[in-house]
């Protein structure tokens, strides 16, 4: 008899256990500090932060909530992490692609941004030195009040980009750095093929960004997959930034006139787009 209440006992505590987590994952609380991602991508590359937003609530921060010259785990909950798809540089120091944990040390004239291979942890109870990957330091400024712990990308371009921490009244940022030129350029070598349209967007690319010699290279192995007037007007621009003297330039205007002479195996709702070489060749002439 005493065997089967106590199997009965067992039952009932088990089927209590049970029920409160069956509940327990149903019902859902919000969080005091809400979790918030954040993600640019700087020129090829993307950088995503995910943090918790702890809001200010009358509380003394700087120095006190957050103590000074500790490991901080930058939020709430779970420590801060930080993801680059590719290599990156932090400040002066190059860091890996992969995804870290973002911790800082607040000072009142100095803090530190550490990169950690923690990635997964609960705050900084389980942090560990030695597994830094680099740490950079920034100074800190002042900053209109923000009641919600803010993370944003500011002075975007196409290789670069600051990491803003907002917070009560204070900012600080550290800048990532990205060989977007390099990826491009290395991408283009390794997709080279047998359609025009490659190197010829390849070209435009670099003579936008102002390696003419290059843009010489890719538009030249475009021109000798097929000749179209798009290669050919941009074979003639290049040619013309480049030319040294009479001659050269003389090149270039024959290249523009036998893009224009191409204009006419262009689709019909694509001839629209080639008065802009029929000005310029009108222009060359004039200056000639």
């Amino acid at each position: 008899m005493k065997k089967i209440i106590f199997i009965i006992t067992v039952l009932i505590c088990l089927t209590a256990w049970l029920s409160d987590v069956a509940w327990s994952q149903e019902v859902k609380f919000p969080r005091v500090s809400p979790k918030a991602s954040v993600m640019q991508t700087v020129g090829l590359t993307d950088v995503t932060i995910t943090y918790c937003r702890p809001g200010v609530k009358g509380r003394v921060i700087w120095g006190d909530l957050v103590p000074y010259d500790q490991v901080w785990r930058t939020g709430a909950n779970e420590a801060t992490t930080i993801t680059f798809s590719n290599d990156v540089m932090i400040e002066d120091k190059n860091l890996p692609a992969g995804t870290y944990g973002l911790f800082t040390i607040p000072g009142k004239e100095e803090w530190s941004f550490v990169f950690s291979k923690q990635a997964i942890t609960w705050g900084t109870y389980s942090y560990k030195e030695d597994q830094d990957v680099i740490r950079v330091k920034v100074k800190p400024a002042e900053a209109p009040h923000c009641e919600w712990m803010l993370f944003y990308f500011a002075d975007l371009t196409d290789s670069s980009a600051k990491v803003v921490l907002h917070w009560d009244k204070l900012m600080v940022c550290f800048t990532v750095k990205i060989d977007t030129k390099g990826m491009v350029l290395k991408n283009i070598e390794n997709s080279m093929n047998r359609y025009w349209s490659l190197p010829y967007n390849a070209a435009n690319y670099a003579f936008e960004s102002e390696m003419t010699e290059k843009a010489k290279d890719w538009v030249n192995i475009s021109v000798s997959i097929k000749e179209m007037y798009w290669n050919m007007f941009l074979k003639a621009k290049i040619y013309k930034k480049l030319a040294k003297n009479k001659k050269e330039a003389d090149e270039a205007l024959k290249i523009l006139e036998k893009a224009m002479f191409l204009v006419k195996d262009l689709p019909e709702n694509q001839k629209q787009y080639a008065e802009e070489g029929k000005k310029l060749l009108e222009e060359w002439k004039t200056k000639k």
